[in-house]
């Protein structure tokens, strides 16, 4: 197996390459945890594991977010570093505003969508990245390694500690029909 540079890892990441996200995730996931749950979440944190996966899988997506729209085009440290400092930063926005702020979950209009309004697609995106961070940390990190991560099941699978690949993607398709509740998507039963 050939050891891609950091530059090719940006170059993959941009081209949207999935084995690329799965190399960086594979790579850099224990380290960074480790490094949120020894220097930077308080030892007496009840979450603290769970805040650590939080974090991590946060700042990956901002990693692929800011590499795919340009921002990050170059580092000027390692990889892994980037990912420990955006991690760490979320942290520290997370404690200085507050988690409900954080999260942006009780600021959104509901019902969320209705048809007879238009809403631009960078509305749409901030409302389904707050309802789906108002999941629970497994429903987010499992679709976060499906559709974000480009995992196949048998990864996820092993990953997230699933019996098998048929029980992950029966969880996903369980956290599908509670972010459509969350999004206000779900259809009401007619009666007859």
């Amino acid at each position: 197996m050939t050891t891609l540079t950091d530059t090719q890892i940006l170059a993959d990441i941009r081209s949207e390459d999935p084995a690329a996200l799965r190399a960086v995730y594979v790579k850099y996931r224990e380290p960074c945890l480790a490094f949120l749950r020894g220097r930077i979440i308080r030892q007496g944190d009840p979450n603290r594991d769970d805040l650590a996966v939080e974090l991590f899988t946060d700042a990956m997506i901002i990693m692929v977010n800011n590499i795919r729209s340009g921002r990050l085009t170059e580092l000027s440290a390692r990889l892994d570093t980037y990912l420990n400092a955006v991690a760490r930063n979320l942290y520290l926005k997370l404690k200085t505003r507050g988690r409900e702020e954080y999260r942006e979950a009780n600021k959104l209009p509901t019902p969320l969508i209705l048809p007879e309004y238009e809403i631009d697609g960078d509305e749409v995106r901030r409302i389904l990245y707050a309802r789906v961070r108002e999941l629970g940390n497994r429903c987010r990190q499992l679709l976060s390694h499906f559709y974000f991560l480009d995992l196949d099941w048998e990864s996820i699978a092993d990953i997230l500690g699933y019996k098998n690949a048929a029980s992950a993607k029966n969880n996903k398709a369980k956290c599908m029909v509670r972010l459509r509740t969350l999004y206000g998507l779900t259809r009401q039963k007619q009666s007859p």
